[in-house]
Parts: structure tokens; sequence; C-alpha cells
């Protein structure tokens, strides 16, 4: 399996145990995704055209730290790798 990029959200897919074989990671052109509609995705790749949501003028914004703030633990350390990446940790 090739390497992807990191998810706009900040999660990497390489390190996923839960990513089916299927998905090809957010970066894919094809429809094989983990989630289609992901809001951060659609907008991060779909509408700004950036890598990830670090080098977005607006990050945080409301839909990253909703996803920081849920149950799972691995999000907010996908933030926190984020804010790392941007220098504001």
């Amino acid at each position: 399996m090739d390497m992807m990029k990191l998810a706009p959200c900040g999660l990497d897919c390489n390190a996923c145990k839960l990513r089916p074989k299927e998905c090809d990671g957010c970066h894919a052109t094809s429809d094989h995704v983990w989630c289609g509609d992901c809001a951060i995705r659609l907008c991060c790749i779909s509408r700004k055209k950036m890598d990830n949501c670090s080098v977005c003028d607006e990050f945080p914004c409301q839909a990253v730290l909703e996803f920081e703030a849920d149950t799972y633990k691995h999000h907010a350390a996908a933030v926190r790798h984020l804010r790392e990446m941007r220098g504001n940790a």
C-alpha cells in the first residue's frame, strides 16, 4: 500500500488500524474515502484546495474544534498535531 498524505483533520491514515483496504484516503480522487461527506475534508480539499487544515487562515474553525472535542481521543491528538505543524500548540 502506498503512503498517504496526512488527512486534512490531522489524522495519519497510514497509522489507522480502522481504515478499510478500499479506503484511498482523504486526498483520493476516487470515491473510496472513509467519509465522503466529511465537512472538514470537503472544506479543506474540495473548496479551499489545501493539504490540511493547519495552513488555513481560519484554523481552528468550528468544524475542527468540534472534531477535537468529540469523544474520540485520536481526534484530539490529530488536531494537536495540526496545531504543532502550525506552530501554536
